[in-house]
């Protein structure tokens, strides 16, 4: 990393940063005291990296990976007493104690170099040797919701080396990214199918247990779990898990032509068309975030999109759901997880959906007069 982005409106302790960071290399760092100049800065060069401070950090960043969704970020707190919130969680790749800067700023902004970054809702595809074949990330997805998951076992990771295929769990992307290069990176030298590990996450209190099974060659599937799991539950799951994979990968041909008998098959799969109302017209800064967190519900959910239309009065999709969904399901699952998303994203309070929604069985997008008519009942039941 060479571009470095200090913002800081304490100018005594900003100035002893960049000199602490001037002593660990030749980094070109700039240090500006509020947002707007540290848009500015974005705009006019791209950074590697920025420290912002604790104090509204959540709108900060928002607003800084709007201008360079790659930048990676530094949280500043005062004191190791300080209360994290839990939303900070993936959205940072370090956390820096004010009084530790002289003892923990190498080894952190080291750290912190070698995390990925991840596009949330892109998870990357498999890419076996043999170039024509891929992995369903549905279909991966699919089986990873197998596992019995719950407040000590969080999240099961699937990977390929150090490169992240598919999760599922409490961790969010960018986390799940951090776990599948921590365990890759490492894995090489092992000599066994199976490997403990542990791993901080910034942002989150306490260390997680890593519990690694070899699924197929360079294939890895990754159990994170409190310390205090027990350990002969968390080797049994990963070993179920890995054989379940294990099926998967070895069936990938059959998976993309619909033949396999577990039901993942598309020919096998629903297609709904679901459309609802917006209480209020949406913004316009509103409509690609929605339009990205249903596509990470469809990803997390092993759904696949098909179409989506976001505008100010309404939202319609045509989604193939996994055997078993039904359309009650898929527009409980996209309108109120949507919402949730958008609510948390922009920190907004009430509603952004009217009650109820319309759903059919249909892999086609309704007609503009079908809409119409939609909407002209939508209303009258309003109005009664």
């Amino acid at each position: 990393m060479n571009h470095i982005l200090v913002l800081e409106p304490d100018r005594t302790f900003a100035l002893r940063l960049v000199r602490a960071l001037s002593r660990m290399g030749a980094y070109n760092v700039s240090m500006v005291p509020t947002l707007k100049e540290a848009c500015l800065q974005l705009v006019q060069n791209d950074q590697d990296l920025a420290f912002v401070p604790i104090k509204e950090g959540a709108k900060i960043i928002r607003s800084l990976r709007a201008v360079q969704p790659d930048l990676r970020v530094i949280l500043v707190t005062p004191s190791g007493d300080e209360e994290i919130p839990v939303t900070y969680s993936g959205n940072v790749q370090g956390v820096l104690i004010k009084s530790l800067v002289d003892v923990e700023l190498e080894t952190l902004v080291e750290d912190v170099a070698r995390q990925p970054m991840v596009q949330t809702g892109k998870l990357a595809t498999a890419v076996p040797q043999d170039p024509t074949r891929s992995l369903d990330t549905a279909i991966l997805i699919a089986t990873l919701q197998e596992a019995h998951l719950g407040r000590l076992l969080q999240t099961v990771v699937f990977a390929r080396g150090g490169k992240l295929l598919a999760y599922w769990g409490e961790l969010n992307e960018s986390e799940a990214a951090t776990v599948a290069l921590h365990v890759g990176e490492g894995w090489g030298g092992n000599l066994l199918p199976s490997r403990l590990q542990f791993i901080h996450l910034p942002a989150r209190a306490g260390d997680l247990l890593l519990f690694t099974h070899q699924v197929t060659e360079d294939y890895l599937v990754t159990l994170v779990a409190l310390p205090e799991a027990p350990l002969t539950e968390v080797r049994q799951q990963a070993r179920r898990m890995a054989k379940k994979l294990d099926a998967v990968v070895k069936g990938r041909v059959l998976a993309q032509t619909g033949l396999l008998d577990n039901g993942f098959g598309l020919g096998k799969r629903p297609s709904y068309v679901i459309v609802w109302r917006a209480l209020e017209p949406l913004p316009n800064h509103l409509r690609i975030p929605l339009r990205r967190a249903i596509s990470r519900l469809a990803v997390a959910n092993a759904c696949v999109l098909t179409h989506v239309q976001v505008q100010a009065d309404l939202v319609q999709l045509v989604v193939t759901v996994p055997p078993g969904r039904d359309n009650a399901w898929a527009a409980y699952l996209f309108k109120n997880g949507s919402e949730q998303t958008i609510r948390q994203e922009f920190e907004m309070s009430g509603s952004l959906w009217e009650t109820g929604f319309y759903a059919t069985e249909s892999a086609e997008p309704l007609t503009e007069a079908e809409l119409s008519l939609f909407l002209d009942a939508s209303s009258e039941t309003a109005e009664s």
